[in-house]
């Protein structure tokens, strides 16, 4: 992996958060890391890598989300991608196991297209800031992969 330069920009627009957050994209984009079975590390990491620091607003399908501390809204699909499941359904099934485990806890949204999870104990691990902002998620490409 190539040295990585903390940029002003990133400390401005994800503080407390980025750094970590684009080593966790570049592990889930690495596919000679085995993701299936195991004890779902991977996907509660990948999870974490999404969550909020921040009160903000997510909109999908037309539809404005509030997305809290320690929580995230996304699609099925997106999930799917990031868990590297060939199935949504085998997506649900991973959040299950996590949620049994009392690691997250979800609902789905929106004629089970989208979902909302939410890390249990988030605060306890993690700053939370006490201000409310516009999601520079939205757009996760080109929040991801802009560094």
């Amino acid at each position: 992996m190539p040295a990585y330069q903390l940029q002003i920009k990133q400390v401005v627009d994800h503080p407390r958060c980025r750094i970590y957050r684009q080593f966790i994209r570049r592990l889930m984009e690495d596919r000679s890391i085995r993701a299936s079975k195991g004890s779902g590390l991977f996907h509660y990491t990948a999870l974490c890598s999404f969550a909020n620091f921040r009160t903000s607003y997510r909109r999908l399908d037309g539809i404005s989300y509030t997305v809290y501390p320690g929580e995230w809204v996304c699609t099925l699909k997106e999930l799917s991608q990031w868990f590297r499941t060939r199935f949504q359904c085998q997506a649900l099934s991973i959040l299950e196991r996590l949620q049994e485990q009392h690691l997250i806890s979800f609902q789905t949204l929106g004629r089970g297209n989208v979902i909302r999870y939410k890390i249990q104990n988030w605060a306890r691990h993690n700053t939370v800031l006490e201000y409310n902002a516009p999601c520079q998620k939205d757009t996760l490409s080109a929040c991801v992969y802009r560094y």
